[in-house]
């Protein structure tokens, strides 16, 4: 499975999307509250985001993972 990474966190109201590429279907959203306290925490990375040596697929990965952890709170 394929998936891509939209992710606008420079806008006042930042928001992250996970969408499968072939199904068009949004597997992880967060808003900005979400993203802001993920920020705040430590748990996500915005500079990730820019970073060219960062692998998409890993990058999903961890947000994979880190939607995982928070459904667990």
């Amino acid at each position: 499975m394929t998936y891509q990474i939209n992710a606008w966190l420079e806008r006042p109201d930042p928001y992250i999307e996970v969408t499968h590429k072939v199904r068009k279907i949004p597997v992880i959203q967060w808003n900005a509250d979400q993203i802001k306290e993920m920020i705040s925490l430590g748990s996500l990375c915005p500079a990730d985001f820019s970073d060219l040596r960062i692998n998409e697929q890993e990058l999903i990965k961890e947000l994979f993972i880190l939607s995982c952890m928070e459904e667990n709170i």
